[in-house]
């Protein structure tokens, strides 16, 4: 009797034991799904967004004369040095020291500028002779026009289509960190390397000052889309591998939205559909909550 008795005390104390494992995982699941947790909300806002590429390249004068004279001899006067700006026509070298304008051989005896620019590279000194070479005579400088100067850069195929001549160039170079230079594009190759699939536009870049010299390095964007008054929010934000979404905040809860995305520029990225400016999309927690999550949401502007 005692044995039986001890029996079923032990099926009892089991039987309690297991009752209360249960109760206490329904508790801790209805505790845990009725959990609040702190999100971070903010509305999409409505703003430009742009497309842009970025490009390199390296600066070139818009026009660049190997000055070569109409005769070869001796340089007996130079007039001119590197650094100098000359109109065109100015005498640049003279054959013969201190000749008459009068004479019937001055215009062959002087060496004057093709155009008007800057003395890049001077190739010959006083009192050295000026060659010819394979029926060329040698040049003696290389005048840069640098009132404008050009960029060439290449173009992704996938890009070709968007860019046209006109197109908004903003242009950082390396000599003047602090500042962004404006041009715009000029001319596109009208083929597409088979190789590096690219293609090379021309960029004209105004330099009235001079300052921006040939040779210098350049970093380009094109603004190639521009779009205003469309919805905004920050990329982070957005969910899913394929099929995009977010969550909203709607009477303390988290609410899946799917939407449809467009541009994105640097953090931020265009809604296409989806999303209206009134919607409260949690920018701070979103990766946590679920679908019908409870939340207590802060302001984020």
């Amino acid at each position: 009797m005692n044995l039986r008795r001890f029996l079923w005390l032990v099926v009892i104390i089991i039987l309690i034991l297991s009752a209360f494992r249960i109760i206490n995982k329904v508790t801790q699941k209805k505790v845990q799904e009725e959990r609040i947790i702190p999100v971070m909300v903010s509305t999409p806002r409505i703003g430009e967004i742009e497309y842009r590429v970025t490009l390199t390249g390296d600066i070139q004068a818009n026009t660049e004369v190997n000055v070569r004279p109409r005769v070869t001899g001796r340089v007996e006067e130079i007039y001119v040095k590197e650094g100098d700006y000359v109109n065109k026509g100015d005498k640049l070298l003279a054959f013969v020291p201190g000749i008459s304008e009068k004479s019937d051989i001055y215009e062959d005896m002087i060496v004057r500028a093709p155009i008007s620019g800057v003395i890049g590279l001077q190739q010959i000194k006083e009192g050295e002779q000026v060659t010819s070479s394979v029926g060329n005579i040698n040049p003696v400088f290389t005048l840069y026009d640098v009132r404008r100067v050009k960029i060439y850069a290449d173009v992704s195929e996938k890009d070709y289509s968007l860019i046209k001549k006109g197109t908004s160039a903003l242009i950082k170079i390396d000599a003047f960190p602090d500042q962004t230079f404006q041009g715009q594009v000029t001319r596109i190759r009208p083929v597409i390397d088979p190789l590096s699939r690219t293609t090379q536009v021309e960029i004209v870049l105004p330099n009235s000052n001079q300052r921006i010299k040939p040779g210098m390095f350049a970093k380009v964007d094109l603004i190639l889309i521009k779009k205003s008054k469309v919805l905004i929010i920050p990329f982070d934000v957005v969910l899913g591998e394929t099929d995009k979404y977010v969550f909203v905040s709607q009477s303390g809860k988290a609410a899946k939205k799917p939407i449809v995305l467009g541009l994105q520029q640097d953090d931020n990225i265009e809604v296409k559909s989806g999303l209206s400016a009134q919607d409260r999309v949690i920018v701070l927690g979103e990766r946590v909550v679920k679908e019908g999550s409870s939340i207590e949401e802060a302001t984020g502007q």
